[in-house]
């Protein structure tokens, strides 16, 4: 297995739209014609030369209760189906973290998930926050619906603040 975390700007445009396609393909139903962020950076997990998961991170300042934080965003985790359970994605979620800890230097990765990706991600020791949690569209800021959760992980010693989250971005 070979894994590398790859800027935006580094990476072929041929490759990126490739990982991009894929990583739509598997959130079909889940995009809800939303506009979305693109990746800053990915993290790559190769297995004989083939691209078998992927997962997206957008580097960005966000708020919580109008106070700054530096936020790593952590979205597109996903296998291809033919090599899911393997630990490919739990691999590249490690990869992600140390990198946004280490080199990134955010406060907190934060994503958002299903109700049944919480233990996935929890094990991982993603911690679950209360939102509500905004987000920019085209026609304005919107909140993201009831259903989804939002997880962080500490990147630093600061303990997560309560209050209103604002991605001051699409989401990712």
């Amino acid at each position: 297995m070979k894994m590398q975390v790859v800027s935006r700007r580094e990476m072929p445009e041929v490759e990126r739209k490739q990982v991009d396609g894929w990583v739509t393909q598997i959130f079909a139903d889940d995009t809800n014609n939303l506009v979305w962020s693109e990746n800053d950076w990915y993290v790559l997990v190769n297995l004989d030369g083939q691209r078998v998961s992927h997962v997206g991170i957008v580097e960005r300042t966000g708020t919580v209760n109008g106070q700054p934080v530096r936020l790593g965003g952590i979205g597109g985790v996903a296998t291809l189906p033919d090599w899911r359970r393997r630990g490919y994605a739990e691999a590249a979620l490690r990869a992600a973290a140390e990198f946004m800890r280490n080199e990134l230097k955010v406060e907190f990765g934060l994503l958002v998930c299903s109700d049944q990706m919480m233990p996935y991600y929890g094990k991982l020791r993603w911690q679950l926050v209360e939102g509500p949690l905004m987000f920019d569209q085209p026609k304005g800021k919107i909140t993201f619906d009831a259903n989804t959760k939002i997880m962080v992980l500490p990147c630093n010693e600061l303990d997560w603040p309560p209050g209103v989250i604002d991605l001051c971005g699409p989401p990712w």
